[in-house]
C-alpha cells in the first residue's frame, strides 16, 4: 500500500476514526495499541501477506531476548549469547532474503573462472518490503538492551506496535526504543496544532515525490536504460535528475511519514535536513538518511573506533562503515563501490580539514557547495547504474560533451523546485517549524504558508490523478 495511491487515503482516515472513538469512549491504551498493530499489519500484509510472517518472528526473537538478556548482569555469558541469538536470527533473516542470490552468483562466477564447472541455478527469492529498515529497528533495540542503554519492553503489544508502526515501518525514519515505545504507553492526544503540522508535512512529501521525484522519473529513465547513444550533456543531466529523484523521494517518504505519525499523535525524527545545500561531504550526511546514518554511527562506528584512536583507525572505521552502508542498500557492487567511495570522500576530507585552515568566507562555502554536490551527483551514477562497468562507461562518457539536449531540459523546472523547497525549509526542518518566512510577520508568514501548501496540494492532485498507476518509492527495493 502506498502513501501516494487512493487505497491509502480510504485506508489511512478509518485508522484514525478507531483511534479517535477510542479517545472518545473506551480510552484504553492497550486498544489503542491493538488498532495500531492492527492497521500497521493490515498495511504490510496488503503487498504480499506471507511476509508478515518474518516481522512477527522478527518481533518475537528480539522481544524474548530482550527480557532473557535483563535478567542477566552485565558482561555475563548468558546475557552475550541471547545478545548474539537476537544479531544472528536477524542477521539470517536480512541475508538470507537480500544477498544469498548476489554471494551465490559471486561465488559461481569465480569458481567458473577457476574451471571448476560451478553450473548451479540461483534461487528465485523475492525481497520482502521493509525488513532492511525494520531489521536495524529491531537490531538496535537489543543492542541498547544489552548495553543497558534502553530497558527491556515486557509488554509484548507495546513491543510489536514499536516495530510495525505502519508510517514509518517499510522506509524508515529508523526510531530507537527509548524514544518511540513510550509514546505507545500512553494514550496518544493529537491537538489541532499537531494535526495541522502534520496536514503540512503529508502535503511536503506528498509534492516532493509525486510533483518533482515521479515528474523526473520519465527523464531519468530515458538516460539511463540508453546512455551509450547520449551525449555528455545528457548524461551529466541524467545524473543530475537521478539525484534530485532519489532524494525527493525518499525525503518525501520520510515527511509523509512524520506528518502522519503527527495526526495520530506520534513523534518521530528528522530524516532528511536539506543536505544538497550542504558545503562539505560530512555536512551532506548530517542532513541525509539522519537516522541510518546515526545508526551506522552507533552500532558500527563506534565500535570499530575502541581501542587505541589513533588518526588510522578513525580513518578505517569511516571507510569500513561507509562500505557496510553501501552493502545494506543493495546487494550490488556499485552499491558498495558508491559507499566506500563517500567513506574515503569523508576521510580525506578529514585530513584536509586538519591540515589547512580556512575561512568562513561565502565564496568558500559556495565552492565546497558546488564541491560536495558534485561528488554526490557523480557517484549517483553508481548507484544507479547495473554494475561497475556500465557506470565507468557511462561517467566516462558524461565528461565527453557539455552541451544539455532539448529533450531533457525540461527536468530542470524541477530541479529548481527542489531547490526551493529546500530553500525555504532551510534550518527548518523539524516538525514544529513552518517555512523560512519568519521576515514577513507572524500573519505574513501565515498566509504565505496557506497560499504555498493550498498550490502545493492542487498540483500534488493534478498529477496523481492524470496518472495511470502510482510509482512505488525508491527505498522500497532496499
Amino acid at each position: 500500500m502506498l502513501f501516494s495511491t487512493g487505497t491509502f487515503w480510504l485506508f489511512f482516515p478509518l485508522a484514525l476514526a478507531l483511534l479517535a472513538a477510542n479517545r472518545a469512549s473506551a480510552r484504553s491504551v492497550t486498544l489503542q495499541n491493538a488498532i495500531l498493530l492492527g492497521a500497521s499489519y493490515v498495511f504490510y500484509g496488503w503487498w504480499d501477506w506471507r511476509f508478515l510472517g518474518l516481522i512477527i518472528a522478527s518481533t518475537l526473537i528480539d522481544y524474548i531476548a530482550a527480557l532473557r538478556m535483563e535478567r542477566h548482569e552485565k558482561g555475563a555469558r548468558a546475557r552475550r549469547r541471547w545478545l548474539h541469538l537476537s544479531v544472528a536470527a536477524n542477521l539470517t533473516i536480512l541475508g538470507f532474503f537480500k544477498y544469498f542470490n548476489f554471494f551465490a552468483g559471486e561465488l559461481k562466477a569465480g569458481l567458473n573462472a577457476m574451471d571448476l564447472g560451478a553450473d548451479w541455478s540461483t534461487l528465485d527469492i523475492v525481497l520482502p518490503v521493509g525488513i532492511s529498515f525494520y531489521t536495524l529497528q529491531t537490531l538496535s533495540y537489543s543492542i541498547d538492551v544489552y548495553y543497558g542503554r534502553a530497558r527491556a519492553e515486557t509488554n509484548l503489544l507495546r513491543y510489536a506496535t514499536y516495530v510495525a508502526f505502519f508510517p514509518q515501518l517499510v522506509a524508515g525514519p529508523i526510531e530507537r526504543a527509548r524514544k518511540l515505545i513510550p509514546q505507545f504507553a500512553v494514550l496518544a492526544r493529537p491537538s489541532w496544532t499537531t494535526t495541522y503540522q502534520g496536514v503540512r508535512l503529508i502535503i511536503a512529501g506528498l509534492f516532493l515525490k509525486i510533483v518533482i521525484a515521479d515528474n523526473l522519473a520519465p527523464y531519468v529513465d530515458a538516460v539511463f536504460t540508453n546512455y551509450e547513444g547520449l551525449d555528455g550533456g545528457a548524461l551529466a543531466l541524467g545524473a543530475l535528475y537521478f539525484s534530485i529523484q532519489i532524494y525527493a523521494d525518499f525525503a518525501g517518504y520520510s515527511s509523509i511519514a512524520i506528518g502522519l505519525a503527527a495526526m495520530m499523535g506520534v513523534r518521530l525524527s528528522t530524516n532528511f535536513a536539506t543536505p544538497f545545500l550542504a558545503s562539505s561531504i560530512s555536512a551532506l550526511w548530517r542532513g541525509w538518511n539522519i537516522t541510518l546514518t546515526l545508526f551506522f554511527r552507533d552500532y558500527v562506528y563506534a565500535e570499530l573506533r575502541k581501542g587505541r584512536r589513533s588518526e588510522s583507525r578513525i580513518a578505517l572505521a569511516n571507510i569500513a562503515t561507509f562500505f557496510v552502508s553501501g552493502l545494506w542498500h543493495g546487494a550490488n557492487w556499485t552499491f558498495i563501490l558508491w559507499g566506500t567511495a563517500h567513506g574515503v570522500l569523508l576521510v580525506a576530507e578529514r585530513r584536509w580539514r586538519a591540515l589547512v585552515s580556512l575561512s568562513s568566507a561565502a565564496w568558500l562555502k559556495v565552492a565546497g557547495w558546488a564541491y560536495t554536490f558534485g561528488l554526490f551527483v557523480a557517484l549517483s551514477v553508481l548507484f544507479r547504474s547495473p554494475d561497475i562497468a556500465s557506470a565507468v562507461r557511462y561517467l566516462g562518457q558524461m565528461i565527453s560533451d557539455i552541451g544539455i539536449p532539448a529533450s531533457q531540459r525540461g527536468g530542470l523546472i524541477f530541479v529548481a523546485l527542489s531547490f526551493a523547497v529546500d530553500a525555504l525549509w532551510y534550518r527548518q526542518t523539524r516538525l514544529e517549524q513552518g517555512l523560512r518566512l519568519s521576515w514577513l510577520g507572524a500573519r505574513g508568514k501565515e498566509l504565505a504558508e496557506l497560499f504555498l501548501f493550498a498550490i502545493a496540494l492542487i498540483l500534488v492532485l493534478i498529477n496523481a490523478t492524470t496518472r495511470q498507476e502510482a510509482n512505488a518509492f525508491i527505498y522500497f527495493q532496499f
